[in-house]
């Protein structure tokens, strides 16, 4: 018979097939070492700790402010009022500097931008929006040209006698004054 089913096999047949090899019995190993190591390494941090001395609980002797700082002058605390952080005022630039012409005529823009802005603001409490926002633009305008024309000078002066000096701080400050009337304005008007 040339038909062979696959259930029916000849004996010859499953003998040449390997057979599966039984599974040992037993508990898995790699578990059981896993717990030899943590067990061995929690004697070993126990061992270490056992070996460190304990912390001298005695109370350290009392040292004198006198023995540690006896070499320092004494400082004296700030003057109340007195500005800057701590940062000392110098007076490196020669007196006078404020007398730039270009400086004075950012002070006339920003002297006019003022009355521009009082005009505004009154404008604005009548309830005249478009007064505001012309008198304001107007304003703005003046503050920005202010700003602009003397930019380069104020960073001139401050590489030349440094942020710490007098006349260059008192600059500065009416400069930040500008920048903070073009910021608001800048906010609050159209364009």
């Amino acid at each position: 018979m040339a038909y062979r089913s696959s259930r029916y096999q000849e004996p010859e047949e499953e003998e040449k097939r390997p057979r599966r090899r039984p599974q040992k019995a037993g508990p898995p190993i790699v578990p059981i070492l896993a717990l030899v190591v943590v067990i061995g390494g929690a004697v070993v941090v126990a061992r270490m700790a056992a070996k460190q001395p304990k912390p001298d609980n005695t109370p350290k002797p009392e040292v004198q402010a006198d023995e540690i700082f006896g070499g320092l002058a004494r400082e004296e605390p700030p003057v109340p009022g007195q500005r800057g952080g701590g940062r000392a005022t110098t007076n490196r630039a020669p007196s006078g500097i404020a007398d730039n012409a270009v400086w004075i005529e950012a002070l006339h823009k920003a002297d006019q931008a003022a009355e521009l802005m009082t005009i505004a603001k009154s404008a604005k409490a009548e309830g005249n929006h478009s007064g505001w926002n012309e008198n304001a633009n107007k304003a703005k305008a003046l503050y920005n040209q202010a700003l602009e024309d003397t930019a380069l000078w104020e960073e001139e002066l401050t590489e030349e006698f440094g942020d710490t000096d007098r006349q260059v701080r008192d600059i500065v400050r009416i400069r930040n004054k500008w920048f903070k009337m073009l910021d608001t304005l800048l906010k609050t008007t159209s364009r």
